[in-house]
């Protein structure tokens, strides 16, 4: 076993101790403050684990190597990082149930799925700007879902041990559109850096990446402009927040996942 491979493991391990704390918290409906801590602490190891084992993977002297199973880790180990870095200020450790599973999945992605291609590293720029965008709204994904289940639960007057566990209703809300503002505008970014950086984003092998990704853009535009002028929320945000992001994993996942595996064109 490698390096890279036992930090990943031990990864995993830890992603899922949290996500086995989390459940149980909700489950049993224990005590808060404990259990945080433990959560928190065994996060922080994964993370610090994680960004170890990706970056012996990913970083050489001259280029970077990359694959559509190191892109997925990456989305999750950032995404792991930012929820970690989200709950000094808040106690949002719930999202975790969504976010802590997708790093395991990534961190077996990485070694298992795709052969590693050389990347110039003046693509850096677009590249950690995508990464930390698909990142920021699936943070922002995984809170819509709660926020839905919440709202729904709210107006049907059940009150569930998980509702328990979550923060009020607004504040659930607010997260969510404060998370879309950020990603939204780390997207905006990542597309504008794409288009100086690539040099034709519509050409064959990048046409259903370009196409999805400025679909979602569009989604995410409408979204926020409805709900700032019209007063959208609850449900309607909620699908239009699914929607959007599942056009993007689209444009990465889906289109890596043709160019590398069904044509083997990389």
């Amino acid at each position: 076993m490698t390096t890279s491979a036992l930090l990943g493991s031990l990864a995993v391990i830890l992603y899922l101790s949290a996500t086995l704390l989390v459940a149980m918290r909700i489950g049993y409906n224990q005590a808060n403050t404990f259990h945080r801590r433990r959560i928190l602490l065994a996060t922080a190891a994964a993370v610090i684990l994680h960004g170890l084992a990706l970056g012996q993977a990913v970083i050489q002297p001259s280029h970077l190597l990359f694959s559509w199973g190191i892109g997925l880790s990456t989305i999750g180990w950032a995404s792991a990082l930012m929820l970690l870095a989200a709950n000094l200020t808040k106690s949002i450790e719930t999202l975790g149930l969504f976010v802590w599973p997708l790093a395991m999945v990534g961190v077996v992605a990485q070694h298992l799925a795709g052969s590693p291609h050389p990347l110039p590293i003046e693509y850096g720029a677009h590249i950690l700007l995508a990464i930390l965008a698909y990142s920021i709204l699936g943070l922002a994904t995984a809170q819509a879902v709660l926020y839905s289940i919440q709202e729904r639960h709210f107006k049907r007057h059940r009150i569930s041990q998980l509702l328990k566990a979550l923060p009020p209703l607004t504040l659930m809300e607010k997260t969510l559109y404060q998370l879309l503002i950020l990603g939204f505008t780390t997207l905006t970014f990542a597309l504008l850096t794409g288009a100086f950086f690539v040099e034709d984003l519509f050409a064959q092998s990048l046409i259903h990446k370009t196409f999805f990704s400025i679909t979602a853009w569009i989604i995410y535009a409408l979204l926020l402009w409805g709900h700032f002028r019209r007063g959208w929320r609850g449900q309607k945000a909620a699908k239009a927040t699914f929607l959007a992001f599942f056009l993007l994993v689209l444009s990465y996942l889906g289109s890596q996942f043709v160019l590398e595996i069904l044509l083997n064109r990389l």
